[in-house]
Order: structure tokens, then sequence, then C-alpha cells
């Protein structure tokens, strides 16, 4: 409701909107109008209110929160809905809930906090409050679930384009589910799966991104950075990195659900591995082993050649790829 107000103030640009108009917009009492009205200027949102003219909206913010998510995100079709949390345990964990419901719409949840963050193998993901993306988007592909994997790549290669379209930071993509800048991670991204054996009921996409952090813990600031630290410091918007990412995100997704065209992601992700090209140690369970990472075929998969000469296709799933000399 408090999105739709917004929407309707701004539509007004710049003149009053009278609560009757908007009550009679929304089909709500007057009463909840300016119940509404005294929750936004709780938000932050200076909206002038006189009588015999209604209500104008004279300063805004266009920080990350539930109406401004919500309203930047309601022309896409593949979002019917978002949900925004001041702190949640995981974002991960929410989307799931929702997943196991009979009836469930596509959604996006984001949360300003998350307290038990994890991201690939179960490993924590620091997420502090009000510095960085912590999102997850549920999804009800109809596709088999062996190509699921797929999402990963498209979530790579789009979240790559919205912080460069966003900052002007060069990006790269580790194989298959970071984005590094000048050797350090900024972004995680982890999905997850619930389907049966020709079926996905439900898939989670989640996404964390270093946007504002400045401060790392001891054991990963070595290979850890925020996009304001490689900007000197400078503050940087998140939900306009969110609304990139959904816009692009969007086009991957409908080329290969009904054109099944994968090309372009594939592309993309090559263009910018900073895996291919050199040896990697591939880590599954106990076995450690290193190998030249050729390319990355049409199905995603990570292509090396082995010390033996034979070349394999590495899928993505219980298994860590890494520099030889360290995470890169």
């Amino acid at each position: 409701m408090k999105a739709e107000i917004i929407r309707l103030l701004r539509a007004k640009q710049g003149a009053y909107v009278s609560g009757e108009e908007i009550s009679k917009q929304l089909n709500v009492s007057r009463t909840a109008v300016w119940k509404y009205i005294n929750l936004l200027r709780n938000e932050g949102y200076e909206i002038l209110s006189v009588t015999n003219k209604g209500y104008l909206l004279v300063s805004e913010i266009k920080e990350l929160n539930e109406v401004e998510l919500k309203y930047a995100l309601k022309n896409y079709e593949l979002i019917e809905a978002c949900f925004f949390f001041d702190s949640i345990d995981s974002t991960n964990q929410k989307a799931k809930s929702i997943g196991n419901q009979l009836e469930f719409p596509q959604c996006l949840i984001v949360s300003d906090e998350q307290t038990s963050g994890r991201g690939r193998l179960g490993r924590q993901w620091q997420s502090e409050k009000g510095t960085g993306i912590w999102m997850s988007l549920l999804l009800k592909p109809d596709f088999a679930p062996d190509l699921a994997s797929r999402i990963t790549l498209m979530a790579a290669a789009a979240m790559s384009e919205a912080i460069e379209a966003e900052t002007e930071i060069e990006t790269a993509i580790k194989w298959p589910n970071d984005i590094v800048v000048n050797g350090k991670k900024v972004c995680g991204i982890l999905t997850e799966l619930n389907a049966e054996l020709n079926r996905i009921n439900y898939l989670v996409l989640g996404i964390g991104v270093n946007v504002n952090t400045r401060h790392f813990e001891a054991e990963i600031k070595e290979k850890a950075t925020s996009l304001s630290i490689e900007k000197k410091n400078k503050w940087i918007n998140r939900l306009n990195i969110i609304k990139l990412f959904v816009e692009k995100f969007e086009i991957y997704y409908n080329q290969f659900v009904n054109e099944n065209d994968f090309r372009p992601v594939i592309e993309y992700n090559r263009r910018k591995s900073i895996t291919l090209n050199k040896d990697v140690e591939i880590i599954s369970g106990n076995v450690t082993k290193i190998a030249f990472a050729l390319d990355i075929d049409m199905a995603g998969n990570l292509i090396v050649k082995n010390s033996d000469g034979t070349n394999e296709a590495i899928y993505y799933g219980e298994v860590s790829v890494r520099g030889i000399n360290g995470y890169v």
C-alpha cells in the first residue's frame, strides 16, 4: 500500500493529490490513507498535507527500503511479489519457506541484514546491516532439474553487468558463482533446488553483494572487498544495482526459457572469466587435483585438461575451483 501511495504522489509531479482520490484509487478509507502517509513520513519521506488540497510529495529517499524496492521492480514480469525485511536469518531460508507452500508467487526477498547468511558448501557469509545486497529470487522454472545450474551463470553475468553499469568498476567472474574485483570477492551466488526426478518444484537463487561494507573479519579481509572500497569509499546505491540486476537477469532468463538460447550467457562468462587459461585447483570432498582450465562449454561446465592430457568437464555442484596460488 505504501508503494502504491508513493506511485500516485510521484505521478502528479509536484501537484497535490487529495485523500479522497487516493482512497478511491486504492479502495481504502481516508483514515487508512492518513495512517500510511504517517508511516511514509516516519521512513524519511517528506509529505505535506494541506486542508482541501491533499498531499504533496516534497522530498523522498532513493535508498533501499520496502517502498522503493516495490516501486523499482513493479514493471518486471519475472517478479510477481517483493518482500523486504530489516533483519532476517537467511533470505534463502525465507524463500524456501514460501516455496514450500502449495501456491506461491515468483518473488524477490531482500533484507537489510542477515544473521545466518551462508554461501556454497555451507560457508558463512558476512551480512552486515545496511551495507550490502542480501537477496534471494524464488523461481518456478519449467525445465529439467539438470539444467538448473545454468541459473547460476545467468545470475553471475547479470550481476556483473549491473555492477559495471552502476559503478563503472571492472569485474571478473570466478567460475561458477563469484564476482571478483581486483582479485577479491565482492559477490557470491548460491543456487538451491527443490525438485523431483523430472520436475523442479522451486528454485532459490541467493545473492550477496558487498556494496558499502568498510570492514571485514580478519580471516576474509585478504580475499574480500566491497564496491565502495574499490571506489575510494564512495557511497554506492544498492537499489539501483538490484534494479539493473533484475532487468538483465530477466532478459537472460527469457532467452533461455522461451528461445532455448543460452549462448549470450556463456559468451559473457567466457569473456569475463578469471578462471580460464591457467592452472586451477579442483577440490571435491577430500580430493584435490590441479588441471588447466580450457573453456566453459555451452552447458556451463568448466572444461579442464588433466595432467595426463585428457579433457574433463567439471559440473557445477559440490566442487570448488580456485587458483593454485590462492582464491583466484
